[in-house]
């Protein structure tokens, strides 16, 4: 299926002198016991994506939505297994086909550093997804409250290339992220590049 034809918001872009870049801003709704509200914006701070989930249950079905009132679907998330140190989270366009997948590389991300696979509808790895440093990786996952001092940094890389980053902000009560990638990668997998920082989120908030 030909992604580049959804209907997906058009957040500004930069000087064509520089590589074109998309920008988003990715916030968990602050101080909720249950669940957890995942909102995207774009650069002008417009809402781009909504999507709310019941007890952090990733084994359910998430639907996220052009909007708050949830009239307008985008795309779903669902977890292909349950074994959390190894999941596959697979994402389907609004007709149930497969978009493509997030895999978390098991051991690897539960005790050094945060590393994902990023799978196309065919199950073919098309880029990875990897936390900035081994070492900070370790600290931050033995050290309490470095993670909010340090917090996370993941490089987006499709083909060989480095073609984004995502940037935990420095926030002890909920999970946010700036997002940049290039242009011509956000074209070519629109939904798939916007579901990332989104599962992240919902991931993260949930572990913690």
């Amino acid at each position: 299926m030909d992604q580049s034809s959804n209907s997906m918001p058009e957040p500004a872009q930069h000087s064509q002198t520089q590589t074109a870049m998309r920008n988003f801003h990715v916030a968990r709704q602050w101080g909720q016991l249950v669940g957890t509200n995942i909102r995207t914006f774009d650069e002008q701070n417009n809402l781009i994506c909504f999507a709310k989930q019941k007890a952090f249950k990733l084994k359910e079905e998430v639907t996220f939505f052009h909007d708050e009132e949830q009239t307008k679907p985008m795309f779903k998330v669902k977890a292909r297994n349950i074994i959390d140190i190894a999941a596959t989270y697979d994402m389907f366009d609004l007709n149930g086909a497969l978009i493509g997948s997030l895999r978390r590389r098991g051991l690897a991300s539960a005790f050094v550093r945060d590393e994902w696979v990023i799978l196309n509808a065919q199950d073919q790895e098309v880029g990875t997804i990897t936390e900035d440093s081994v070492a900070l990786g370790v600290i931050r996952r033995y050290v309490d409250f470095v993670a909010y001092v340090l917090p996370q940094t993941y490089s987006v890389n499709f083909s060989g290339q480095d073609v984004g980053e995502l940037k935990q902000r420095r926030n002890p009560f909920t999970v946010k992220y700036d997002y940049s990638v290039r242009s011509e990668t956000y074209n070519k997998y629109p939904l798939l590049i916007l579901a990332i920082p989104n599962l992240l989120a919902i991931i993260e908030a949930r572990q913690n």
